[in-house]
């Protein structure tokens, strides 16, 4: 696995640390019932990469819309629990920059993760995602509206304090990255879930 940078690393001993509570806490299912609806009109079927499925909230939704499933993501702790709530499905411990896979997929689902690396590699990921799509390919990423980067230390449910990295984007700023590394933005909506977390809904396609 490539090696991490000092606010991924952080970022990910937080998500080993608290997997538990963060299955349990995070946002209800179906939080993204009508982005996972438009992401079904663009992309009716196929094989899906999902990017970052943590505890396999998203997974279970995706299946239920008859896609062909793969998962990833980088925390052991998180995909011990995916495997355990949805034993069928394929899930595999991989980062983004390492992807790597036999087949193409028809499309990818990216929420709520690229916003953990760092500004200056997303870039690497972005292509490293082009990379494991066929051409054409229908992508959805979920970012959190704002400026800059910071290293961001929360209290969480059960009292304990951990440090997680997040990158904010304004729309129009990663509209141009998306541009510039060959994704086509096919639909946007925005959608705010509390004053802090205002979610820039992109759903893409691969040229």
């Amino acid at each position: 696995m490539s090696k991490l940078l000092p606010e991924e690393q952080i970022t990910l001993n937080t998500y080993e640390n608290v997997a538990t509570i963060w299955a349990d806490s995070y946002s209800p299912a179906q939080f993204w019932r009508s982005e996972l609806k438009k992401f079904k009109k663009l992309l009716p079927q196929g094989q899906v990469l999902e990017i970052g499925c943590g505890s396999g909230r998203d997974a279970r939704e995706l299946v239920a819309l008859g896609y062909t499933y793969t998962g990833t993501d980088i925390s052991t702790s998180l995909l011990k629990i995916a495997r355990t709530q949805l034993p069928e499905q394929k899930f595999y411990l991989q980062n983004v920059y390492d992807l790597s896979f036999p087949i193409k997929f028809d499309g990818f689902w990216a929420s709520k993760v690229l916003l953990h690396l760092p500004k200056n590699r997303i870039g690497l990921a972005l292509k490293k995602i082009k990379s494991t799509m066929k051409p054409g390919a229908i992508g959805f990423i979920s970012l959190i509206d704002g400026d800059g980067e910071e290293l961001l230390d929360e209290s969480w449910n059960d009292g304990s304090r951990h440090t997680r990295y997040f990158a904010y984007y304004l729309k129009q700023e990663f509209a141009d990255i998306l541009y510039h590394n060959d994704f086509e933005l096919l639909d946007y909506n925005f959608k705010p879930e509390t004053k802090r977390l205002r979610w820039h809904c992109f759903f893409v396609k691969v040229n």
